[in-house]
């Protein structure tokens, strides 16, 4: 499942310009902090509810094998 921009998935923070990132952060491990953040936040409560959809499945970011929100997405729907 791609999980990258402009998915719903896709992570709205990032380190680097020029993407479609809503917010630029400084570093690789806050734009992932920022979006644990964001995805577990009561705003995103029915996005959320979605993460069954992500059960078991691959997900595939450009981001890997870095560290990436996809680490975070897939924790997220291990619990689910």
């Amino acid at each position: 499942v791609y999980i990258g921009r402009p998915s719903k998935w896709g992570n709205p923070f990032s380190h680097k310009g020029n993407t479609l990132a809503n917010v630029r952060v400084a570093t690789r491990e806050e734009a992932v902090d920022r979006f644990r953040e964001y995805i577990t936040s009561d705003a995103m409560e029915s996005l959320r509810a979605d993460l069954h959809e992500l059960k078991g499945r691959t997900l595939v970011c450009w981001c890997k094998p870095q560290a990436c929100h996809g680490d975070v997405l897939a924790e997220l729907a291990r619990q689910a």
